[in-house]
């Protein structure tokens, strides 16, 4: 099997659709640093299902798709499609019958991947699958890196012993033996299942079991029940007939009573209603009694209030009278006192003085005494008219107490006229109000008489409903019967009975009674089994059958279980033995290849623990001359060499259909990339080289050459020269 072509788009720094061929069996590509050279390993690498981005030198899986350029713009995927010869059917299966077979990944910006096989989708799994045991699995010791040939020498004891079993092809074992193992866990889980769902199932039966004891007791009793009520019908359909027609005795004597005493109702009604009539005069002459009482009483009222009126008309005068008395009194005391010096008269005085004043200095001024004696006229006069008013203010008075006492006697002269009149009203009173007692005590007979007519009609009336009340509960005692003795005798007729032919001896000593009492305890026994399940037989068949088949089912999976942990122990058994064989093989390839590489030394594999199945794989180098302890301590030339005699030993052992080799020969001067190359050449016959360099030395061994530039940049493009056909020209 050998590594035709690789089809590149969009990845990292290869955006444009490019293919790489690989013609022959030492191919060397070359090109500056940074230029995308390890891109190609990471492209196969990636196809065969590399889910790591670190692996891939990213952070995240999307870092793979070309992330644009100062003149590019991002790709919105990348493809790698990688091209095997399979003519001599080394991927087998299904594959086996193709001459070529296409492996190709796609992958979009939202990291969604597709596999495919042959241009048919697929998963990751089945690409995988295909190559397990070719050493291109996922412990590929075929594709070795910048850095791995290190990894590769310092592995621990399990990292290397992996790269062994993917020579020795028990990859695939262990991944059988995973599915195996999965396969038991899921077998140990339906068994699980299967084992609770069973002693559900067993658990429910048990129930279904008492189910159907207490459905058969049930049965029973309803069987007795149907017994007894049978009975209770014959006997009540025996009975029934007397009985009906004691209850329609009793119905037609209440109605015959109900008839008297509804007639017994209406003469008291008939009584009452000629009570009521002949008392209607009496209610009218009591209304009009009354109405005079009233109006009588209306008048003595009136008269009162007049009398109140007068006597307050009376009580105002007489005060209004004293208080004329009082004026007068002051009128005349004024009048009398007159001469006395009042403020006028002691003007008048000092107006005298003054005109005695002026005689007795001798004071010649007429204008003095005419201004004088004049205002003295004046107060003259003054005093004249108020005098006169004085005289006339007491002759008023005088005149308003006469009018006074004239209204004061007028009003008693109304008060005794009032008071006759009332005298005369307060006897129409007296006679009208024993008119009115009399009426009442007519009125009153009246109402007892009517009262007790009542109450007789009242007590009939109650008598009328008790009767009635009897009679519908005869009726509704009657109906019952009826229904019930129709019930009987269906209940008899289905059981298939001539109630004609029935023996009445035996009957004679059961009662209704005792047959109802029976039938309560039986009701109750009914109660106390509680709820009933009658499907619980038919329910126990179903669950059964299911037991029964969910122990199949059970009794199946222990055997696939036996199965799979017999295959366990085979797998272990071939694994270990393959292991220990493809062990020994590489382990002496490698003591034959560490001395041709280095000159001399020894190297060997050895392992950590007796059990070859579980053991760790330790590899000691020491070159010529060296009696080193650990691989630790050997130079990075040294390692890298006696990590290739590891790879071209286990490549010995079982040959991947290709190597990729990214700058192992960086570390080794010329003498040792001399003879790695020799190496390389040698293996070339039957193994396909696809190697990275800068060494001139394997550049010149190469058959043919890759170059990789980056003329634009952040763009890789390819540049291939089949070396052989250059010599060839170059000679000619």
């Amino acid at each position: 099997m050998q590594l035709k072509h690789i089809k590149l788009s969009g990845f990292k720094s290869f955006v444009d659709p490019t293919k790489i061929s690989f013609p022959t069996n030492m191919v060397g590509v070359v090109g500056p640093n940074g230029c995308g050279k390890s891109n190609v390993i990471d492209a196969i690498r990636w196809v065969l299902g590399e889910l790591s981005a670190k692996n891939l030198r990213g952070e995240s899986m999307v870092d793979v798709i070309f992330n644009g350029s100062e003149n590019r713009k991002a790709s919105g995927q990348c493809s790698i499609e990688l091209l095997f010869d399979n003519s001599s059917a080394k991927i087998g299966g299904e594959y086996a019958s193709f001459n070529e077979v296409s492996i190709k990944r796609v992958m979009t910006r939202d990291a969604q991947s597709d596999y495919f096989i042959n241009n048919t989708k697929c998963r990751r799994k089945d690409v995988q699958d295909i190559f397990l045991g070719t050493g291109l699995g996922p412990s590929s010791y075929a594709i070795i890196e910048q850095g791995m040939v290190s990894k590769l020498v310092s592995a621990k004891p399990d990292e290397l012993r992996t790269h062994i079993e993917e020579a020795a092809g028990v990859s695939k074992y262990r991944e059988r033996r995973r599915e195996t193992e999965s396969r038991i866990k899921r077998t140990k889980e339906n068994l699980s299942r299967v084992k609770d769902i069973r002693d559900e199932i067993g658990r429910l039966i048990k129930r279904l079991e008492n189910q159907a004891k207490a459905a058969e007791k049930y049965k029973v009793l309803k069987e007795e029940k149907s017994k007894v009520e049978l009975d209770t019908a014959i006997i009540f359909s025996l009975e029934a007939k007397n009985n009906r027609d004691d209850l329609q005795k009793k119905l037609d004597s209440l109605n015959r009573d109900l008839k008297i005493k509804n007639a017994e109702s209406d003469t008291i009604q008939s009584q009452i209603d000629q009570y009521r009539t002949e008392n209607e005069s009496v209610l009218s002459e009591y209304d009009s009694a009354q109405k005079n009482f009233y109006s009588i009483g209306a008048e003595i009222a009136k008269r009162e209030a007049n009398l109140q009126n007068i006597n307050r008309t009376e009580n105002e005068t007489e005060f209004k009278l004293q208080k004329a008395r009082e004026n007068l009194e002051k009128a005349k005391e004024s009048e009398k006192n007159f001469d006395e010096l009042s403020p006028n008269e002691k003007a008048m005085h000092l107006l005298n003085n003054i005109i005695d004043v002026l005689k007795k200095y001798n004071i010649q001024n007429d204008s003095i005494f005419d201004k004088a004696n004049e205002l003295k006229q004046l107060l003259i006069s003054i005093l004249n008219i108020a005098s006169a008013q004085s005289k006339s203010l007491t002759e008023e008075y005088k005149s308003r107490e006469s009018d006074l006492s004239e209204q004061i006697n007028e009003a008693k002269k109304s008060k005794k006229s009032i008071q006759e009149e009332m005298k005369g009203f307060v006897n129409k009173s007296s006679e009208a109000e024993s008119i009115l007692i009399t009426l009442r005590q007519k009125q009153s007979k009246f109402n007892e008489e009517l009262r007790e007519l009542e109450n007789k009609k009242s007590i009939v009336e109650l008598d009328i409903k008790s009767l009635s009340e009897k009679g519908t509960n005869i009726r509704l005692e009657l109906k019952t019967y009826e229904i019930n003795l129709d019930n009987s005798n269906k209940k008899i007729q289905n059981a298939g009975i001539n109630l004609d032919e029935v023996i009445f001896e035996e009957y004679q000593n059961v009662t209704i009674s005792e047959l109802e009492d029976k039938l309560t305890d039986i009701e109750s026994k009914i109660i106390r089994l509680g709820a009933i399940n009658l499907a619980a037989p038919e329910e126990i068949e179903e669950e059964s059958k299911r037991k029964e088949e969910l122990d199949k089912q059970y009794d199946d999976l222990m055997e696939a279980l036996d199965k799979l942990t017999g295959a366990i122990k085979k797998i272990d058994n071939e694994t270990k033995t393959i292991f220990k064989d493809s062990f020994d093989a590489v382990n002496v390839k490698l003591k034959e290849v560490f001395p041709k590489l280095f000159g001399g030394g020894v190297a060997e594999l050895a392992l950590t623990d007796d059990d070859p199945l579980h053991a760790g794989v330790v590899l000691m180098a020491r070159p010529p001359g060296k009696k080193n302890s650990s691989i630790s301590q050997l130079s990075g030339g040294e390692k890298a060499l006696t990590a290739l005699a590891l790879v071209f030993a286990i490549f010995d052992l079982n040959p991947a259909p290709f190597c990729l080799l990214d700058e192992v020969d960086a570390p080794l001067d010329d003498l040792n990339t001399l003879r790695f190359i020799n190496m390389v050449e040698e293996m070339s016959k039957s193994v396909q080289f696809i190697f990275i360099t800068h060494n001139k030395v394997s550049m010149e061994r190469s058959d043919y050459l890759m170059g990789v530039t980056m003329q634009e940049a952040g763009v890789s493009r390819l540049v291939s020269v089949d070396v052989n056909q250059a010599l060839e020209l170059a000679e000619s």
